[in-house]
């Protein structure tokens, strides 16, 4: 650029040449040219001076107006890069290297990681408020969202292929248990239908063959999670298996279902929200009678491209209810285009102790009770100081002034990463889970992560990453006003053209915002000084302009 290196009083003095320079160009070369020039403006503060002096020669010599290029809706922003502060040492080491064989950012690995975790141990234990006699349970709710061709798919299968092997061995070593299960159970099912029936019957043997089915013990295949599955489905899994279950999918359909893909539109998430936090839930059902579950336990791990992303946000009901709110966020960097022919292998005993973490926390037994995560003094002070940092930030007009619903869990989810660092580093004895405390090493760890997810769930909930109803809005005046080829509109003929069903005030914010990304500008005029202003939108020629160079 050619004021690199300037002054402002440099270039405050040549700025008037600058502008008429402008006026030489055509086209995107003119564009390209003025939108680098105001950009330099506006970090010198002379961008008023300049608007001022491009004004006054467009009015003295009858010069079309100067127009910067739009920005984009979906700007990039910096979202700061997950460190080997935020994980305990062994799951860094293999979060590091499965992200270099898949060839996508630790960022996109982070949250399934810790959702395959969560599923492991959720059940197994709780972790304990270090100043109350709350608990919390060790269950997870992720969402990591990235494009299409961003790996995805290859990152989830790397973090979850450990749990399939050990459900193949698992459910192979109860082949035989399973088969002898069934077989017993068709044949006092069998006997007892025959002591029902014909000159034979025999109640008193019916209700002897009756206490041997319910006495009998179900062996079945172990399953840990399910991909896309209705709310009345998932049910009946945690029902069948301890009411411990997980949502784990690298595709994100499980929003479709929950939207009511199914039920005629019908949005149903009860069983997510209850199941978040251990609630007991009970499901009416048509077929069989009602179902309760007295303490169910759900991890959700979901790696989604942006349309699924923006549908959940936009969908009322889960961010009404509080079902967006639960989730931690990742935003994982492109990787596309700068993917390497060959990647390295995970290395063999990083590769070999990841699987054996896993097998381990899944073979904890799950005990009557779950054990209970108690704190160290330096957990207790850390922890402190993070819950004290949440409440500043929500007091104060901050980053968590549109987001106080998802930082109100923010604590509750720090201590169960905490809890899950806990379990991780006492995955092959529970009993020393249970009596060790929480490190602070661990609390350092969980408090470090929660930082870095807040910037992500900003991103997420209300910053660019957030489509919310502005935006929205304002593409879709956009779309209409591109549609009728006009270069200017009062505000009163687009309400009259029906270009929107939106009401004057609600117009007010798109309007802005679209003026904020230079897609048009608002003028007012007045026949006098007491009358009411005519509001004129002028939509940016350069719009038309495509694919502009802005280096």
């Amino acid at each position: 650029m050619r004021w690199e290196g300037w002054s402002k009083q440099q270039f405050g003095a040549a700025l008037n040449e600058f502008i008429r320079e402008c006026f030489r160009l055509q086209g995107a070369e003119r564009a390209n040219y003025y939108t680098n020039l105001m950009e330099v403006a506006r970090s010198y503060g002379l961008e008023k001076q300049a608007a001022d002096i491009a004004a006054a020669i467009c009015e003295r010599e009858d010069e079309p107006e100067l127009w910067e290029l739009p920005k984009p809706f979906d700007r990039a922003v910096s979202l700061p890069k997950l460190t080997e502060r935020c994980l305990p040492k062994r799951l860094w080491e293999y979060l590091q290297a499965a992200a270099e064989h898949v060839q996508v950012a630790p960022e996109m690995g982070v949250l399934p990681m810790l959702s395959v975790l969560a599923m492991c141990v959720q059940g197994k234990a709780v972790i304990s408020h270090p100043k109350s006699d709350h608990t919390e349970p060790l269950s997870l709710y992720t969402m990591t969202i990235a494009a299409p061709g961003e790996r995805k798919s290859g990152c989830f299968k790397e973090f979850i292929r450990p749990v399939n092997e050990y459900l193949i061995q698992h459910n192979e070593a109860l082949r035989a248990a399973i088969r002898a299960y069934a077989t017993k159970r068709a044949f006092l099912e069998n006997q007892r239908e025959r002591c029902m029936k014909g000159a034979k019957a025999d109640l008193k043997k019916a209700q002897e063959y009756d206490k041997e089915l319910a006495d009998l013990k179900e062996v079945r295949e172990l399953k840990l999670y399910v991909k896309d599955t209705t709310p009345e489905a998932l049910a009946g899994e945690l029902a069948l298996h301890g009411g411990r279950m997980a949502v784990l999918d690298d595709e994100g359909s499980v929003f479709d279902v929950l939207a009511g893909l199914y039920s005629s539109g019908q949005v149903n998430i009860n069983i997510f929200l209850e199941a978040y936090d251990g609630t007991p839930y009970t499901i009416s059902r048509k077929t069989s009678g009602d179902l309760t579950l007295q303490d169910p336990h759900l991890t959700v791990g979901l790696m989604v491209q942006p349309a699924h992303y923006s549908q959940a946000m936009c969908n009322s009901q889960f961010s009404g209810r509080g079902f967006i709110h639960r989730f931690m966020f990742a935003f994982p960097e492109t990787r596309a285009g700068h993917l390497r022919f060959a990647s390295p292998n995970i290395p063999p005993k990083i590769k070999a102790e990841y699987d054996s973490l896993v097998s381990g926390l899944l073979a904890l037994p799950q005990l009557e009770k779950p054990l209970t995560i108690c704190h160290s003094r330096e957990a207790e002070l850390l922890f402190e100081d993070y819950h004290d940092h949440l409440q500043r930030e929500m007091k104060k007009s901050g980053q968590f002034e549109n987001m106080k619903e998802w930082a109100s869990k923010q604590f509750a989810r720090a201590l169960r990463v905490a809890g899950i660092f806990h379990m991780v580093e006492h995955a092959a004895d529970i009993k020393q889970a249970a009596k060790t405390p929480l490190s602070g090493e661990n609390a350092a760890f969980a408090t470090a992560l929660a930082l870095w997810e807040e910037q992500q769930a900003f991103h997420a909930l209300s910053g660019e990453g957030a489509e919310g109803d502005t935006v929205r809005n304002a593409k879709l005046i956009l779309e209409k006003l591109m549609k009728l080829k006009v270069n200017e509109m009062t505000k009163s003929e687009m309400l009259s053209r029906k270009i929107t069903r939106l009401s004057a005030r609600e117009l007010c914010e798109p309007l802005e915002l679209l003026a904020d990304l230079n897609y048009i500008r608002i003028i007012e005029e007045r026949s006098s000084p007491k009358s009411k202003p005519k509001i004129i939108i002028q939509v940016n020629p350069n719009i038309k302009l495509d694919k502009i160079d802005k280096s």
